[in-house]
């Protein structure tokens, strides 16, 4: 009886937290959270699909903006370094970036033509894209030793409740796609 009574327990659980999320994020009426984004990523020099960004040359000085659901995200923008390396931090979140990225709807961007990293792709018209990879989501506290699968799914929800709530999502750019 014990084991169904946990996951009784967790579900509860499960419901409670989806149900306080976007109250308790500030997803409500406020436009703004206390979450803060940062995004990090390399821009390659290349065209195709799935760049390989190992094999590929960097793009350095590169404008890298995100845009989710179609939308440029103010403030949202990063130039790369001499490597194509870019670091975007984005404290206090919109509600709207936070819930697009939530829904898989935001990408990288860099509408910069390539004829500026390499005069040979001169003729190359389009724009290098990128989805975002949810790497992890840093809070000050977990959610305590709660042992077993259980422990360890109730601590997950606990981490992303805390995450939206105040702390740090950490994306990624995935591979870059010309089109």
């Amino acid at each position: 009886m014990a084991p169904k009574t946990l996951v009784l327990a967790a579900l509860l659980l499960v419901a409670v937290a989806a149900g306080q999320v976007p109250r308790c994020a500030g997803l409500g009426a406020s436009s703004s959270t206390n979450a803060s984004v940062v995004i990090s990523g390399m821009v390659p020099c290349s065209t195709g699909s799935k760049i390989n960004v190992a094999a590929a040359a960097p793009f350095p000085n590169a404008n890298v903006q995100v845009l989710c659901n179609g939308n440029a995200m103010a403030g949202a923008t990063a130039t790369t370094d001499m490597t194509g390396k870019f670091l975007m931090s984005l404290p206090d979140a919109r509600k709207e970036m936070l819930t697009a990225i939530v829904a898989n709807q935001c990408k990288l961007v860099v509408n910069t033509p390539l004829a500026a990293c390499d005069a040979s792709l001169a003729g190359a018209a389009g724009t290098l894209a990128s989805p975002l990879k949810l790497l992890g989501i840093s809070t000050g506290s977990d959610g305590g030793d709660l042992g077993g699968i259980l422990g360890g799914i109730i601590g997950a929800i606990i981490g992303i409740i805390n995450g939206l709530v105040g702390g740090i999502i950490n994306l990624a750019a995935q591979d870059f796609t010309f089109a």
